[in-house]
């Protein structure tokens, strides 16, 4: 196989359906044993999980997928260089909503109610919510957060 530049070569897309179903195994493969590896750990909180992330994926540019000749990190090594850099500014991950506080003071996200400070009652406020907390919002100050 003769060796092309990644910045050369032209992207390649497996065909839907049944019909291209063999030629996205290796991908979904890897996926399936991260999963099978990983995603199993009892932790107490998400910056524990985020470590223990960190350290796997440090131990698994060390190793190869098959037979291949060059290590994961080796493979990420050629790639990185043709990646866009991330973003200066924050990107915030979180879905917003706004809730007005009801008589027991309390919001009511994605129907789950959330308490907040009873001086907040009537009034419209903002809230973040995140896979593992929600943050509640009168203007730009924070008055509340669950997690």
């Amino acid at each position: 196989m003769d060796r092309v530049p990644l910045a050369l070569r032209k992207a390649f897309y497996c065909q839907p359906g049944i019909q291209g179903a063999h030629e996205k195994g290796g991908f979904e493969g890897q996926i399936g044993w991260f999963r099978r590896n990983h995603l199993v750990p009892e932790v107490e909180s998400f910056a524990e999980l985020n470590a223990m992330v960190d350290a796997w994926d440090q131990a698994d540019d060390a190793r190869r997928i098959g037979s291949r000749a060059r290590t994961v990190g080796e493979h990420f090594a050629t790639e990185q260089p043709l990646l866009a850099p991330l973003p200066a500014e924050p990107f915030e991950t979180g879905r917003r909503f706004n809730s007005r506080v009801d008589r027991y003071a309390q919001v009511t996200v994605r129907m789950n109610e959330y308490s907040v400070p009873a001086r907040m009652v009537g009034r419209q406020v903002r809230v973040l919510l995140h896979a593992g907390e929600l943050v509640v919002f009168d203007g730009k100050t924070e008055i509340a957060r669950h997690g």
